[in-house]
């Protein structure tokens, strides 16, 4: 009889039970020196040349070929070449300062003898878009074969095997040693608090990869070894894919947690796949290569201060904590409660460990030291802004010719991060606002936003770069006299407030039956107002008492006759409550059109100033004196009325 339960065994098909499920089955799955291999399957070489991708003069990764050198990320490209003679140096592709496209420069960087191969921060832009591309690949794979990614960086990845290894124990044709449980599974001769039959005398299943097994016992014991098999042969088949279609190799790790499956992962490198059973978690955390500072989120100065505030020896730091720790978390919060309160309040500020952090951290470190850390893998929530800048040196960017130059670089590289989003997310992506911040050589900031304007339903980098130019203008023209501005010493631009709609739909599909203005009262009209079952990046819009509210006092502010109400838009006067919810749903549903399908010189919504800047200066002040060629049947218009 096993000592799981058929609830144990169906959570795994639950995406929000299955991580929770003592027979979870995660995956973590890390491209090997990701930078260096790009560069190394671009460039033709062989795995066994010493490539190593390099930004100006650092080296940023180290092929597995080139680590015998013992090159490392500390050496410069100049110290690394001193190490070895055969060394191949790729430097990154770059934007030039002024152009709106990334290249490569083969054969030029820092290490050249000759000035003119070589490449100077003071006129170019490190671009990282040959490997957002590439990622894009690695997770479209994932994707492909599973149906719960995370992406944790642009390289690596976790996976859910949850669904994998439940229809693969209980569907999959191709195992054939599982006869009984699938009778009783299909047959529903079971309850599901009731044990797990045993496993079956003889199987057949081989592991794919390294099983750690440091007890040298059998490999299948219970269910969960089997299931672990299971997901070790499907990554194992996605890795070889990901080989033969990108020529990248990669590394898996595969457990029960997030946390072990990432250590996993790094456990035996390159090209290589560690899978820990659960009954071996102790003994492989407590193996000699992992410390309580390996785990993810706890390196770094958190780590070290938690070394410090636990009076940790420097190795063997995780037995030391679940050994002098064994009952329960509460025990490390009063021990951590006793060492903070202890501590020098004079440098309160100088820590990151604080009284508000104790009890998420107890119960996290008691949790961690024992592989029962449980977190979810999520797919990356859309990020809230994005941001292109650059830390200026000398004389780089001494006038606002030269922050428009630059501002060209920086609205085509956020264009192109803007198009990988839609590509990840299958979404249309359109940022609604622009931020410029400038630091002045004097250490002052300033800084200005303004609302995108565009005439397309997908942001372009021209597009970008004529709004950015606008605020440039406007920063330069309100600061750039000012001492201590000029020369610049950082220089950014950030898109932010993203609006975000299922590819495919149409207008109306997104409008639905009604639509109500974000603003209270409704004087103003926004293109990120509500839509009922959309999903389009929203504030919260208005409930229908706030909406008759804001009616009220919007009749109360205007001079028109008392049965009538006045549309603050386009100053019309409509005779009742329910003509001026269709009015006002008219102007909504023109706004979103605009969004979807690119606005008009003719548009109502636009000021003189913003068609001057899309159209030209010949654009005309009013917007009703422009004729309009309407078809026939209406579009979308024709379901609201003016």
């Amino acid at each position: 009889m096993s000592k799981y339960t058929w609830r144990d065994l169906i959570n795994l098909n639950i995406k929000e039970k299955s991580f929770l499920s003592p027979l979870s089955c995660i995956a973590h799955i890390d491209a090997n020196a990701f930078f260096a291999q790009v560069e190394q399957v671009r460039c033709g070489y062989s795995r066994d040349d010493p490539v190593v991708a390099v930004q100006w003069t650092t080296v940023l990764a180290i092929s597995y070929a080139a680590r015998k050198y013992n090159i490392s990320r500390m050496d410069s490209i100049h110290d690394a070449l001193k190490k070895c003679d055969k060394l191949i140096p790729v430097h990154t592709a770059v934007f030039r300062k002024g152009e709106d496209y990334w290249q490569y420069h083969d054969g030029c960087g820092s290490w050249m003898q000759e000035e003119s191969k070589q490449l100077s921060s003071t006129y170019y832009k490190v671009a990282l878009e040959p490997y957002r591309r590439e990622s894009r690949k690695l997770i479209k794979l994932f994707q492909d074969e599973y149906d719960l990614v995370e992406k944790a960086s642009v390289d690596e990845a976790f996976i859910d095997l949850g669904r994998k290894v439940f229809h693969g124990l209980l569907s999959d044709e191709s195992y054939t040693d599982f006869t009984q449980i699938r009778d009783i599974f299909q047959n529903g001769k079971y309850n599901v608090d009731d044990h797990l039959p045993s496993l079956p005398t003889e199987l057949t299943l081989k592991f794919c990869g390294e099983v750690f097994n440091s007890q040298d016992g059998p490999l299948f014991e219970d269910w969960d070894d089997v299931l672990m098999c299971i997901a070790s042969i499907s990554t194992d088949t996605v890795r070889r894919q990901i080989d033969e279609l990108l020529g990248y190799t990669t590394s898996c790790g595969i457990s029960m947690t997030k946390n072990i499956c990432k250590l996993a992962s790094n456990y035996k490198k390159p090209n290589a796949q560690t899978i820990v059973r659960n009954k071996c978690i102790d003994d492989f955390v407590d193996c000699g290569k992992f410390e309580i500072s390996s785990f993810w989120t706890l390196g770094g100065i958190r780590g070290k201060e938690l070394m410090e505030l636990m009076d940790l020896p420097t190795e063997g730091s995780i037995k030391f904590i679940r050994e002098s720790w064994p009952v329960s978390y509460d025990d490390i919060r009063k021990f951590l409660d006793n060492k903070i309160s202890s501590r020098d309040t004079k440098s309160i500020g100088e820590y990151n460990i604080n009284e508000a952090d104790v009890a998420g951290l107890s119960r996290k470190l008691y949790q961690l030291v024992r592989g029962q850390f449980r977190l979810p893998v999520e797919p990356r929530p859309l990020p809230k802004s994005m941001m292109s800048k650059k830390n200026m040196r000398n004389d780089d960017c001494a006038s606002i010719i030269d922050c428009i130059e630059w501002l060209e670089v920086f609205c085509s590289e956020l264009s192109y991060r803007v198009h990988d989003l839609e590509q990840e997310y299958v979404k249309m992506v359109m940022p609604r606002s622009a931020i410029i911040m400038i630091k002045g050589k004097a250490g002052m900031k300033y800084t200005q936003s303004k609302r995108l304007t565009t005439v397309s339903n997908t942001i372009t980098a021209r597009e970008l770069f004529i709004n950015a130019t606008t605020l440039m203008n406007e920063i330069d023209k309100s600061y750039g006299k000012a001492p201590g501005v000029y020369p610049l010493r950082e220089l950014s631009l950030t898109l932010t407030n993203f609006d975000v709609v299922d590819k495919g739909k149409s207008v109306i599909d997104m409008f639905g039956n009604r639509a109500v203005s974000t603003s209270s009262p409704l004087n103003k009209l926004d293109t990120t107002s509500k839509v009922p079952e959309t999903n389009v990046a929203t504030e919260d819009c208005l409930a229908d008492n706030d909406t008759t509210e804001a009616i009220k006092e919007l009749t109360s502010e205007t001079s028109s006759p008392p049965n009538f109400l006045t549309c603050k838009q386009c100053g019309k006067n409509l005779p009742d409550t329910k003509t001026f919810q269709e009015h006002t749903d008219y102007h909504v549903s023109v706004q979103l059109s605009e969004q979807m399908n690119g606005v008009s010189e003719s548009s109502a919504t636009l000021t003189h100033a913003e068609r001057i800047l899309l159209f030209g200066k010949r654009a005309k002040k009013s917007a009703s004196s422009v004729k309009k060629t309407r078809q026939s049947d209406g579009g979308i218009m024709k379901f609201f009325k003016k």
